[in-house]
């Protein structure tokens, strides 16, 4: 039989290196939470040096305020902190620490020096250990914090850690975010006496653009969409991956709340759903962008690292990063090169010739064109396609058998938009779909009474809105018209259900006039369109005209 064990309280060495556990990973936490305490003490100007992978040395120096020498002792003992001091803080945290563990749980697990000198002070002041005693030491103002043999007493730890090369990589992952963060402060770090990063303060918006250049690359910053976006109670600054620099990897995506590195998949995902219809499935967005929020709706003591943080609005948040990154994204103009998605089971007739170009002849000629085959569905196999070009944004070229063809792409696309819609209009209800933040739309007392009055009949085409007082409040809306705006929409649906003698049938005509598509289209548009119909259909519509001689001819005629 097993004697029963007594509850005894742990060492405190031990519960340090446990709770290490949970916020000192690998070397690149290291770096975070130094980094982090630089900031938090106003340097800038932080160095950052690096030996090995990280677990031979790692030491941080700054400029900033510096640590009184009294508190030394206190800075690596547990839940010491000067920035914090009382629980209603809490829910106002405007620095990045604020538990008092980063030094604590870092010199449990390693050989930690701390330097430290305060502005009008002699000299700096060393410490090794939470029992010693300050030496005086030659320092400039500001911080200095040496981290040797990382993990030199917890080798399961260390034999866990990746190889040299990975942990170098995400010691400069992280100095890249951290740099990224604050343009007010100048980072340089050193790894193996080379230099893999110097980044100056950059003021200005070229300065800031030049520092995103050297982390995420020239291209990103040619393309660049910039975003500005206000809301009531957060703003959205930085700049968007333009649609057609997606990359096969999500490592150039950088999102920071009141200046600190968030790495929350949900916000992620939010994001990657603003671009959802431009880029194609299993590629991923790049960004650089900053929310500001009130501090106290905002919850960033949720996670170990406080890479995580939590909303007081949850849904509301959510909703308005994507509006505010959508709405950007749909207002720039496409332009440039469209990157490929897989070319399986497209005709291999075309391979070599410019099958997909996009060319406005209004201004100069292209420097460059895109060059992919695009398939169109074929139930007869003589119908194979030998070249297709889009011409500025609207018309399709097509050339098969010896014949030409020229498409007009948005009449195309309105003319199976609004066919597709009928189909549906024919099996009421229509399925609907939530709107992620619910939109308030202001109406006078008879378009609210209109509202009430045809429930059921908005109901039955998937609109959910309630009305309230001087307005309506719409919180679902049919699948088939998720694609337009949102605004247009409402509005429509408003001014129809408002007119006498509304039914069904005429609701549906008036929505039907909604899915006319605008004069240029997007190029994931035109393909994804081309993919769905076959040749027969197009050549006896309107919107397509065969370019024989006569046609061609009569261009030229006076």
């Amino acid at each position: 039989m097993l004697t029963p064990k007594r509850i005894l309280a742990l060492p405190l060495q031990l519960a340090n290196q446990i709770a290490a556990g949970e916020v000192i990973e690998r070397p690149a936490s290291v770096i975070k939470e130094l980094v982090e305490n630089s900031l938090d003490a106003s340097a800038t100007e932080i160095d950052v040096t690096i030996e090995g992978s990280g677990s031979q040395l790692i030491q941080v120096r700054d400029n900033g305020s510096g640590i009184h020498p009294e508190d030394l002792c206190l800075a690596l003992s547990r839940h010491a902190t000067s920035k914090i001091s009382s629980s209603d803080q809490l829910s106002q945290i405007s620095s990045l620490g604020f538990r008092g563990e980063a030094l604590p749980s870092i010199s449990s697990v390693s050989n930690l020096s701390l330097i430290s000198r305060q502005q009008n002070s002699e000299c700096g002041w060393q410490i090794h250990h939470e029992e010693d005693e300050p030496e005086p030491v030659v320092h400039p103002e500001g911080t200095t914090v040496a981290v040797r043999d990382l993990f030199f007493n917890l080798p399961a730890r260390r034999r866990f850690l990746r190889s040299a090369r990975t942990e170098q990589q995400q010691i400069l992952t992280t100095m890249q975010r951290l740099a990224l963060s604050r343009f007010d402060v100048r980072f340089q770090c050193q790894l193996n006496g080379q230099q893999k990063l110097n980044l100056p303060i950059a003021q200005s918006e070229s300065q800031q653009l030049a520092r995103i250049g050297k982390i995420c690359g020239q291209a990103f910053v040619k393309q660049a969409i910039a975003i500005d976006q206000a809301f009531d109670i957060i703003t959205i600054k930085g700049w968007l991956g333009h649609v057609e620099a997606h990359r096969p990897q999500a490592d150039q995506q950088y999102f920071f709340i009141n200046g600190r590195v968030i790495r929350d998949r949900l916000i992620s995902q939010i994001v990657r759903q603003a671009y959802a219809d431009l880029i194609p499935a299993g590629r991923h967005p790049a960004y650089v962008l900053y929310m500001t929020i009130p501090l106290d709706r905002v919850d960033v003591n949720v996670h170990p690292t406080k890479h995580e943080v939590r909303f007081r609005e949850t849904r509301l948040i959510h909703g308005l990063i994507h509006r505010a990154v959508k709405d950007q994204l749909q207002q720039q103009i496409i332009t440039g090169p469209v990157q490929s998605p897989s070319t399986t089971n497209m005709p291999r007739i075309a391979e070599k010739a410019s099958l997909y170009q996009r060319h406005d002849l209004a201004t100069a000629p292209p420097e460059y064109a895109v060059h992919r085959p695009v398939s169109i569905n074929q139930t007869d196999s003589n119908n194979a396609i030998q070249l297709m070009q889009i011409l500025h944004q609207r018309y399709v070229w097509i050339h098969f058998q010896q014949q030409h063809y020229l498409i007009d792409l948005p009449k195309a696309l309105s003319s199976s938009r609004q066919q597709q819609f009928g189909k549906l209009l024919k099996q009421l209800p229509l399925k609907s779909r939530p709107i992620l933040v619910p939109l308030s739309q202001p109406c006078s007392d008879a378009q609210l009474n209109s509202v009430e009055k045809q429930q059921t009949l908005l109901n039955s085409f998937g609109f959910e809105l309630q009305p309230m007082e001087n307005a309506v409040i719409i919180k679902k809306i049919p699948i088939a018209l998720a694609q337009l705006d949102l605004n247009t929409v409402v509005y429509a649906v408003i001014t129809a259900v408002t007119k006498d003698n509304i039914d069904a049938e005429s609701l549906g005509l008036y929505l039907s006039e909604l899915l006319q598509t605008s004069d240029t289209i997007l190029p994931q548009q035109a393909e994804e369109w081309l993919k769905s119909v076959t040749l027969s259909e197009c050549i006896e519509k309107p919107w397509c005209r065969e370019l024989d001689l006569a046609t061609l001819g009569s261009l030229f005629s006076d």
